[in-house]
């Protein structure tokens, strides 16, 4: 994405393709939560780093450089329709997942909160 954020800032069209697919990506985990998963062993993030990256954190990685790139004034407003598309979904619990954690990814770029005040309410 480093490389070509000439024409994401130019083709608001193709960042907002980009930025769906990444969502699906995001949306492309198991369904079934296994009890592991709710009830985390004590040390569970010691072994985050061994080579294995899933996909909601691939995709939070993909969010994070495409803000870097092509900047917060050109993806926000599409985040943020993505983010209220995806928190609307009340059928799915993996949408509303992948759509709280690409919320995540943004603050580090907001230095105005009226730059997701549309997503704030959705969330809370």
């Amino acid at each position: 994405m480093e490389r070509v954020p000439a024409v994401a800032k130019k083709n608001a069209e193709f960042l907002k393709e980009l930025i769906q697919l990444i969502f699906q990506l995001m949306i492309d985990i198991d369904e079934d939560i296994e009890e592991e998963w709710m009830r985390p062993k004590e040390g569970f993030r010691d072994n985050e780093n061994d080579g294995e990256e899933d996909n909601v954190n691939f995709g939070k990685g993909l969010i994070d450089k495409i803000i870097s790139a092509v900047g917060d004034e050109k993806c926000l407003p599409i985040l943020s329709e993505a983010v209220q598309g995806t928190l609307a979904n009340e059928n799915d619990w993996r949408f509303k997942n992948a759509g709280l954690m690409a919320f995540s990814q943004v603050g580090e770029y907001i230095d105005d909160i009226s730059k997701i005040g549309q997503m704030v309410p959705i969330v809370v």
